[in-house]
């Protein structure tokens, strides 16, 4: 059974207000108030879908009502009610905020119209309201993914390929890799990047609310649900849903949201009504799905919807290479008017020889925090507290090992000079690796002659 719409009349005339409940109390649910002040006070505890306003009301001007109701409740629909029509108060309604201009007696018919048009147009301000909250400044615009990695570029060729397709994705990856980074990078190349993005993560919510704030609720729906709220999924129409850390959600959930893949139609909770939306899923999870599958966790079913398409991203301690560019573009934006703009070698070297268990996430932290304690343009290995990164400081020192040899040799017991030169053999030998061993482009990416290239290879062992 579709739930009633809920109507509010505020006329004067108190005969007029019974005639009107009479008329239409087997089609909605009628609510009366005989001045503008009663009826702001039913609109404070209840979820009116219009209000229907007599012009005139004794003494009140309705026209002014109008605007007394939207400063309070700025979506309600309001239509105004006169027992004649005159052109001129019809238009001054409509310049008030009026959704249309009833006469008396009411046509039932008529007002039926009314009463879904100004639903529809509540229910369009209410997603763009919801889909502006969602869609925060900060990633309007182009989505830049920095990476120099073979692993990285190729997960952004696997993205570039689904970017224009309906296809739903899913993006599997350690916590912390990027994945709602990728997520909007598909995004943006949809209908010239106009597609909205609502991001959802689904660990974050609890699980009685979950449902609620996926579908949506009517008024009334469960305890404290006191107002109507259109779901994520409404908002996303024409776009892209994000479900981050979907391996969480509940089994029961699992199920409605299968048929809600497959039927492209969902109803609010409270409300027998179905809503169709368009969209395409990007989840996401940082564990393989799969497993949870076999444990009986997560519904097969499910899986196979939701990965039509599958991306995985590499933790970071299997993309070394996108270490350098990444510090550099965090350091970019933590920097600020510090004047801090530069990382030394020595200080470079330190974060390529951690495992980063936090990823990419992790390392933005550590470039923010040397930012602070940095004095100076440049950061170098001085600036790392004992703390930073897991306890990073008796991390060890790879000496020659990997080159020559000498032996492995802890932080605390390595001499300053044996650790400028590990750090420095690192990255010579880091950044000949990324040019593919042309010595010249090295040389110029190191910003040093050919002839003292070659003399540090040879002294480091590298040749």
């Amino acid at each position: 059974m579709t739930s009633m719409r809920k109507l509010l009349i505020v006329d004067d005339d108190p005969d007029f207000l019974i005639g009107m409940r009479m008329l239409l109390g087997g089609s909605y649910a009628v609510l009366t108030a005989s001045t503008i002040g009663e009826g702001l006070a039913v609109l404070k505890s209840e979820d009116v879908d219009l209000v229907l306003l007599d012009v005139g009301l004794g003494e009140e001007d309705g026209l002014v009502g109008i605007r007394r109701i939207h400063s309070v409740h700025p979506s309600v629909g309001v239509a105004m009610l006169s027992g004649r029509k005159d052109p001129k108060t019809v238009v001054r309604a409509m310049r008030a905020g009026a959704v249309d201009y009833l006469t008396k007696p009411v046509d039932t018919d008529e007002l039926a119209e009314v009463v879904e048009k100004a639903v529809a147009a509540r229910d369009a301000q209410e997603r763009r309201e919801e889909l502006w909250r969602s869609q925060p400044c900060e990633c309007d615009g182009d989505v830049t993914i920095v990476y120099r990695s073979k692993g990285m570029r190729k997960v952004i060729e696997e993205a570039d390929k689904v970017r224009a397709h309906p296809a739903n994705v899913l993006i599997v990856g350690d916590t912390g890799t990027g994945k709602e980074l990728v997520a909007r990078y598909i995004n943006k190349g949809g209908n010239g990047g106009r597609r909205p993005f609502v991001a959802v993560n689904c660990a974050a919510i609890p699980e009685h609310l979950l449902e609620s704030e996926l579908f949506g609720h009517e008024a009334g729906a469960f305890t404290g649900a006191n107002r109507r709220r259109i779901g994520k999924f409404e908002v996303a129409d024409g776009g892209d849903i994000f479900l981050d850390e979907i391996s969480t959600m509940k089994l029961d959930l699992q199920v409605k949201l299968l048929r809600v893949l497959q039927e492209k139609e969902f109803c609010r909770l409270g409300s027998n009504t179905p809503i169709r939306a368009d969209f395409r899923v990007i989840s996401a999870s940082n564990q393989p799905l799969a497993a949870l599958i076999d444990s009986g966790k997560f519904r097969a079913d499910l899986y196979y919807r939701l990965r039509v398409a599958e991306i995985t991203i590499p933790p970071l301690c299997e993309r070394v290479d996108d270490i350098p560019v990444l510090a550099r573009h965090f350091l970019e934006k933590f920097a600020g008017d510090s004047g801090r703009r530069e990382i030394a070698d020595t200080a470079m070297a330190r974060l390529m020889e951690h495992t980063w268990p936090g990823n990419v996430r992790e390392l933005a932290n550590v470039v923010q925090t040397l930012t602070m304690f940095t004095q100076g343009e440049t950061i170098d290995e001085t600036a790392f507290p004992p703390w930073l990164m897991g306890g990073c400081a008796g991390a060890t020192v790879a000496g020659e090992g990997a080159g020559g040899p000498a032996s492995q040799a802890r932080i605390s017991d390595a001499t300053y000079r044996d650790y400028v030169r590990d750090a420095e053999r690192r990255f010579i030998q880091y950044t000949l690796e990324r040019n593919e061993g042309d010595k010249s482009k090295t040389a110029r990416d190191l910003d040093m002659g050919r002839t003292t290239l070659y003399m540090k290879l040879r002294e480091l062992g590298l040749m």
